[in-house]
């Protein structure tokens, strides 16, 4: 049998809600508007209004808005995409594994 990879499940189940973090932070801290948020963090605008809105709830959103660490980490991603860079989520995922700021998820994944 072929296992997924942590990263393969993580980028499955987080990733939008990566996403929608950043857009969010784009928003709050840099006054973008939330289509300029939405393509600078690769989600339809439609989405990003329907969870700031409380319409749509998505998954993994709330497990990674309570963790401190990966709000800092949003923060700082969210200011390199601001800048200008470009940054894939294989990085954001590298940086939070780094950070230990999932560590839970690895926990979870490896049992």
């Amino acid at each position: 049998m072929i296992r997924k990879s942590f990263c393969e499940t993580f980028v499955m189940k987080y990733s939008t809600a990566i996403r929608i973090l950043v857009a969010k932070e784009l928003m709050e801290r840099y006054g973008l508007s939330q289509l300029k948020a939405s393509k600078l963090a690769g989600i339809p605008q439609p989405l990003l209004n329907y969870v700031i809105n409380r319409k749509r709830k998505l998954k993994g959103l709330e497990d990674l808005y309570r963790n401190p660490k990966v709000i800092e980490l949003i923060k700082s991603i969210a200011e390199e995409v601001y800048k200008g860079l470009d940054i894939d989520m294989c990085t954001i995922c590298i940086l939070l594994r780094r950070s230990n700021a999932v560590d839970r998820l690895v926990r979870e994944y490896s049992d």
